[in-house]
């Protein structure tokens, strides 16, 4: 394999590698996303199972409607965006 060959794959898997590493759902290093001006979340467990926060992992934390929402794992997350309403509800007053 040529030189100039070598240096295209390795570049490209370097790009690759940099692409996959900004698609994980992760908080910001400054706290979540209410950072970015939304409302911050109020409960130490899961929204949607009700899990303690941090008991599997990372927890999932995400804006929705200017509402921080942090949910245990990323399985909860496609049952919250079936019924946002009736989980969002559940802060209501907190």
């Amino acid at each position: 394999m040529s030189v100039n060959l070598k240096r295209l794959v390795a570049g490209l898997a370097f790009a690759g590698a940099l692409a996959l590493t900004g698609c994980q759902d992760k908080p910001s290093a400054t706290g979540g996303s209410a950072a970015a001006g939304g409302k911050a979340y109020p409960l130490d467990v899961c929204l949607v199972s009700g899990e303690k926060l941090g008991s599997m992992g990372e927890p999932v934390v995400f804006q929705h409607e200017g509402q921080e929402v942090k949910l245990c794992c990323k399985s909860c997350k496609p049952d919250f965006e079936k019924e946002p309403a009736k989980f969002i509800a559940k802060l209501a007053g907190k």
